[in-house]
């Protein structure tokens, strides 16, 4: 942390803005480039969550994936074949 002056009153890590988002609903993607695939890969993803049956997340044409649930963006990264820890992916949604 940086040093502080000292008229400058202590932080406390309540008041931090988060990195990301953490709620995200149908009309309010999170749209995810790094939990994506290749255009040619697209069919195989899709596949791949439909057999899983993971909810809240649509594949893109592109690649990308549109993410409404923490729960699906969790299981997706959890299915990768190195899984992703994912701190904000969670089990409440």
């Amino acid at each position: 942390m940086r040093n502080r002056k000292k008229h400058e009153p202590k932080r406390s890590k309540l008041f931090f803005v988060p990195m990301v988002a953490r709620t995200y609903r149908a009309h309010d993607p999170l749209v995810s480039d790094g939990l994506g695939c290749m255009k040619s890969q697209v069919p195989e993803m899709r596949e791949a969550i439909r057999k899983r049956n993971i909810k809240g997340v649509l594949v893109r044409n592109n690649g990308q994936l549109e993410i409404t649930s923490r729960r699906g963006r969790k299981e997706v990264g959890e299915m990768r074949p190195i899984p992703l820890r994912d701190e904000d992916g969670g089990w409440s949604d």
